[in-house]
């Protein structure tokens, strides 16, 4: 009888420690005081703008004490700076920007910016420039001495667009005069004649896009790297990804057209972020996938699937999410 007392003590102790700490685990994760998060997305006119409004959504209804304000921002390559200064805790980026700020390269030589660290990898942005037939424009190498527009002041098409007409021998500023205008604005100036071609880096379709392309159909041109082009640029930016614009996505573009490629869209954090925090943001952006989607028709791409594109081999994880995707199997 004593050793069958002695035996349900061990059992009752081993419950309670066990309770003690799974309680404990649990409590390691509770987000004990307000978090009032700025999250840098794009221009108004851009799809990263509403997709940000739809994220904060779902992490301050799943985390009421997580409050998300978003920020109509320059694009991708503010965002970066923005985190860099604190200015902001969260990010939409690209896993492009992502690498050279975090290495210190290419925009950012010499200013190396570091102070970030990944939460989730979502869906892919691509290359879509495009003109219209009037312009007798066909190819990139046609833009010598045309006005391109590159996207709103920091975003990822102006140093992208810049590096894909300085690979046709196209300097900036000397062989083509750059436009920065927001992507809602890009249909309207090519339709006036203020600019002859635009840029676009985002998701597929992409709302300008779409509008023009219901109104002028097949007299939309994209304007995409050759081949041989792509090639030699990709072979030192393995971040880069060939794709097809697909077909049946444009009216009057029913076939697939190659010879774009595309990057990561990524969500960062400030690496001060309390791992509670990250972990938190991480768990109600894929547990929540239908409000997601019904927020932003993009939110379909955030799923388990995607959750380390476009950040693992890039910049490292912040831990709190780093925890989360292991938990889950996910990393």
């Amino acid at each position: 009888m004593k050793i069958l007392q002695a035996s349900r003590l061990i059992i009752v102790a081993a419950t309670v420690a066990t309770f003690t700490f799974a309680l404990g685990a649990a409590e390691a994760q509770e987000i004990k005081s307000d978090q009032f998060l700025s999250m840098g997305t794009s221009s108004a006119g851009s799809t990263w703008f509403p997709l940000g409004g739809a994220m904060a959504g779902v992490i301050t209804k799943a985390n009421p004490r997580v409050k998300v304000n978003i920020e109509a921002t320059g694009g991708n390559v503010e965002n970066v700076r923005l985190i860099g200064n604190k200015k902001i805790e969260l990010a939409l980026i690209s896993s492009d920007q992502a690498y050279l700020a975090y290495h210190g390269e290419g925009p950012y030589q010499g200013k190396k910016i570091s102070n970030f660290k990944g939460l989730l990898g979502g869906g892919a942005i691509i290359w879509q420039s495009y003109t219209l037939r009037k312009s007798g424009i066909t190819s990139l190498a046609d833009l010598k001495g045309k006005r391109v527009s590159l996207g709103a002041p920091g975003s990822i098409g102006n140093s992208v667009g810049e590096l894909i007409l300085k690979s046709y021998g196209l300097e900036v500023k000397k062989d083509w005069s750059p436009e920065y205008l927001s992507h809602g604005e890009g249909p309207g100036a090519l339709k006036d004649g203020r600019v002859d071609a635009v840029v676009i880096i985002g998701p597929v379709p992409t709302g300008p896009l779409t509008d023009l392309t219901s109104s002028h159909g097949s007299d939309v041109l994209f304007l995409n790297p050759a081949a041989e082009k792509l090639a030699e640029l990709r072979s030192t930016r393995p971040y880069w990804t060939p794709v097809e614009i697909p077909g049946g996505i444009y009216k009057g573009h029913d076939r697939a057209t190659p010879n774009s490629f595309g990057v990561s869209t990524i969500l960062i954090a400030e690496e001060s972020m309390p791992d509670e925090v990250a972990y938190a943001i991480t768990k109600a952006l894929l547990e929540n996938q239908a409000e997601l989607r019904a927020g932003h028709a993009l939110g379909r791409e955030w799923v388990p699937e995607t959750a380390a594109r476009g950040i693992k081999g890039v910049i490292p994880f912040h831990p709190g999410s780093e925890k989360y995707l292991k938990e889950k199997g996910l990393l």
